[in-house]
């Protein structure tokens, strides 16, 4: 028997289905890593106040003023994650990561000594990742449990929950009488108290991310008297992201007739998710030699918000095996040799697109330099940003009597910059680099980052709450990441106009990664275990330049 279908309705978005924008997705547009080009990976990225390197346009817009020659420069590298899915995994990839020039004007007036332009592109974020998050312990938790809930507490249903509760997985406890038949209201409807879900003894989940956030950087900057560099900088991120998921439940059940089945395969549920788009950002800075006759320098930074303007999209289904019957009784199909039968059931809803706005916190930068005669540089780097302060909008989209789609305004979600609040922190990281000269064209870097981590050690990804993006959510994971550590080596060769540079960087990050949400849900058998993810990358980065 086919159910009548639920009818999730959002306060927003009424007319639309696709991927809502959480906190552990908008983590995405907001990276934590060290990408760029070989000397700029192989000293960690602690050039904010030594320059002269055309990834340092993204840090410290000032350190392109130390240019006294002309440079352009391509980079690209190899990389690959620790821990593969499977034996049979290719986790290789090759990465077209920095390609830039800048011009260097010299000036000579008595003040300004050199006026440079720059352009560079640079890869932000590398979404090229595959991981295995199987937890063999759910104690009876399940994820439909936590759509039971939903429906239970809120006004509201959820795409997920729809789509459980047609695939019969999320059941209402029907009112029944003496006889066992379903009392039902004047107009024929079932009369319930609430609903109900399944046990599930362990689940499979699997997740592959592809795309990244490609950056361009236009820079102005200019050094005065050699003793202050400023600069300014216009980036453009160009967001594509893509992720495949399958999750599957198991556990103990009956099929009625007094037969039980363990470790059945209850349900899978398949997601696929789409973002793109782009963003925008200022940069400022400046680099101040405070002692005259001293090479020390100090190195200011500020990074505005990051604008995005976002479109989403997202498919969904599941496989199940359960039915209800015309007494609304639930039964596993079967065929007549007994083998079970999973049904896919598809939302019934147009997906559309999601037009969104993602607006991120300022960045504050501080760095230090020194070099010592003509053999040694050293640099330090700190940054702070608030991530509790990201903000969440969409964009009013409407279409013309031709059909050409245009924005009205933006209407700001302010249930959702409430969970950022509650479940993002400040956070802080840390550059140290230095390179060694060996020899008059071979120079030895190394380098060293920490980030500390953006999610609070207690945030939950809670679908409870009033944001109409809740009211087209079609996941229910969520991963709390760690601290970032990451080391890097490399070696360079400079001749009198082309210079060659490698880099190797350990990436080292884990992950506590839940399937669902367990808070509100009401259970006996313990609370929901996270399942250790290990983010570990290695990358192996080469450049090529040509200074004139």
């Amino acid at each position: 028997m086919k159910r009548k279908n639920l009818i999730f309705v959002s306060a927003l978005l009424a007319s639309q289905s696709m991927m809502a924008q959480t906190p552990y997705m908008n983590e995405n547009y907001m990276p934590t890593d060290l990408i760029g080009s070989a000397r700029y990976v192989g000293m960690g990225g602690a050039l904010g106040a030594l320059g002269a390197d055309l990834s340092t346009a993204s840090s410290n817009p000032a350190a392109l003023g130390l240019y006294r020659r002309s440079d352009a420069a391509l980079s690209f590298s190899v990389l690959t994650q620790q821990e593969k899915p499977d034996l049979n995994a290719d986790m290789t990839h090759l990465s077209f990561d920095q390609m830039g020039f800048v011009v260097s004007i010299p000036v000579m007036a008595k003040s300004v000594r050199y006026v440079n332009f720059g352009v560079n592109y640079q890869k932000r974020a590398n979404f090229n990742q595959s991981f295995i998050a199987d937890n063999g312990a759910l104690n009876g938790l399940s994820q439909t449990q936590q759509m039971a809930d939903i429906l239970n507490h809120t006004q509201y249903s959820t795409p997920l929950a729809d789509l459980m509760y047609n695939s019969c997985l999320v059941n209402p406890e029907y009112i029944r009488d003496n006889q066992g038949n379903v009392q039902v209201d004047q107009e024929g409807n079932p009369l319930y108290d609430s609903y109900n879900a399944l046990a599930s003894d362990r689940n499979n989940y699997d997740r592959t991310t592809e795309g990244g956030i490609a950056g361009y950087d236009f820079n102005l900057s200019m050094n005065i008297k050699d003793r202050v560099y400023l600069g300014f900088t216009l980036g453009v991120n160009d967001v594509d992201y893509y992720s495949y998921s399958t999750y599957r439940e198991f556990g103990t059940i009956s099929d009625g007739q007094g037969n039980s089945y363990s470790d059945f395969e209850n349900y899978s549920l398949y997601n696929t998710q789409h973002v793109s788009g782009y963003g925008i950002n200022v940069k400022l800075g400046g680099i101040f030699r405070p002692i005259g006759n001293s090479p020390f320098r100090i190195g200011l930074a500020v990074e505005t918000p990051t604008f995005y303007h976002l479109e989403s999209y997202s498919s969904y289904s599941i496989d199940s095996p359960m039915m209800e019957d015309e007494n609304y009784d639930i039964y596993i199909n079967q065929d007549r040799n007994g083998k079970f039968i999973y049904t896919n059931y598809l939302p019934d809803v147009d997906l559309a697109n999601l037009h969104m706005k993602i607006t991120t916190p300022w960045k504050f930068r501080v760095s230090l330099g020194h070099t010592i005669g003509t053999y040694l540089a050293i640099g330090a780097e700190y940054e702070y940003a608030d991530y509790s302060k990201t903000k969440q909008g969409y964009e009013d989209w409407d279409y013309d009597y031709w059909g050409y789609g245009y924005s009205r305004g933006t209407t700001h979600d302010r249930d959702m910059d409430a969970l950022h609040k509650s479940t993002l922190r400040g956070s802080h990281s840390f550059k140290f680099g230095m390179e060694l000269n060996l020899t008059d064209n071979v120079a030895f870097r190394a380098g060293y980052n920490y980030y500390s981590r953006m999610f609070k050690e207690e945030a939950t990804l809670d679908q409870t709450g009033p944001s109409p993006a809740f009211g087209y959510q079609t996941t229910t994971d969520y991963m709390n990441k760690n601290d970032v550590n990451i080391f890097t080596t490399g070696l360079g060769y400079h001749g009198k106009h082309f210079y060659a540079d490698m880099a190797y960087k350990c990436r080292i990050q884990s992950g506590d990664f839940y399937a669902f949400d367990d808070t509100y849900i009401t259970q006996t058998g313990g609370r929901l275990t996270p399942v250790d993810v290990n983010l570990n990358t290695h990358q192996v980065f080469f450049t090529l330049g040509y200074k004139f």
